[in-house]
């Protein structure tokens, strides 16, 4: 199984071309991608997206690039308008004000806007394999993490189907003495209304198997063992069920709680209730699956 949650980097350089690719992903229902790109690489988002998708289909995650270009003088050019206007203030300022024109060309150089840098120009083929590498890198990097996290919280959630399971044996086990308890009582609770006269047994046992059939719970124990097994085959058998897992607490939670209300008895009462603790706490972890 695998987390929602991890990061990845990856790197890819091609002919002096960088690019850096992170990814943070969080839980989500569906898989949400924000992406964050240079505009000159803007025409790849594409290419990114598909790369990560083909890799993890559920979880919001964020994506930030670095790119970076090989810098050389024919990309550098001089803005003579602007380092003109600067000349002129500070002539003005001479002679206006006797400041002293101190420029001179290395000093006009580092004035903004004096020297523009040109985008370097590349082929989109190899801009693409750029991106789709790093990216590819960076989605590799996410998923070991997701799987480790992932087997941590599959060990946590066996744990406590080991525990649910536990618990649906002692009620299985208590179930049947129901009825008999039921039976006693009643015949204490007559014989005594009745002060030692005769009444009619048909007319108590009648009452006792409709108690009986009433309070029955056998049909939702064979469920919630089949619906255990089915679980510990899920997350024994497939990385991304997250979704199917959900579906399936959503049944457990249900049998228990129809367990509950038929019952009519104590004992199996509190089980019930330490049941549900152990539900919810997969509930939460399953939020966590891809």
């Amino acid at each position: 199984m695998f987390s929602m949650t991890g990061y990845g980097k990856g790197e890819a350089e091609i002919n002096g071309r960088t690019l850096v690719v992170e990814l943070k992903s969080v839980n989500h229902r569906f898989l949400d991608l924000s992406v964050k790109l240079p505009r000159s690489l803007i025409f790849a988002e594409e290419v990114l997206k598909k790369s990560i998708a083909s890799k993890v289909s559920r979880g919001h995650i964020d994506v930030f690039t670095t790119y970076s270009a090989p810098m050389d003088q024919a990309n550098l050019s001089l803005n003579t308008d602007v380092a003109e206007c600067y000349l002129a203030m500070s002539r003005t300022l001479n002679e206006k004000y006797g400041v002293k024109d101190d420029y001179s060309a290395s000093s006009l150089l580092r004035v903004a806007g004096v020297v523009e840098e040109k985008a370097v120009s590349a082929p989109e083929e190899e801009i693409l394999a750029l991106v789709k590498e790093a990216t590819e890198k960076a989605a590799d990097a996410l998923v070991k993490m997701r799987r480790a996290e992932g087997d941590a919280i599959t060990k946590d959630i066996l744990s406590k189907l080991d525990e649910i399971a536990r618990l649906t044996d002692l009620i299985e086990a208590r179930a049947p003495f129901i009825a008999e308890e039921y039976k006693a009582r009643l015949k204490e609770t007559v014989a005594t209304a009745l002060s030692g006269a005769t009444y009619d047994e048909t007319r108590l046992l009648t009452e006792v198997a409709l108690f009986a059939d009433k309070c029955a719970v056998d049909e939702e124990l064979a469920r919630l063992h089949v619906h255990i097994d089915h679980y510990r085959k899920i997350l024994a058998t497939e990385p991304s069920a997250g979704r199917k897992l959900d579906f399936l607490t959503q049944e457990l939670n249900r049998e228990t709680n129809t367990i509950g209300s038929k019952a009519n008895d104590a004992t199996i009462a509190e089980y019930v209730v330490l049941l549900k603790c152990e539900i919810e706490k997969v509930r939460e972890q399953i939020q966590n699956l891809e």
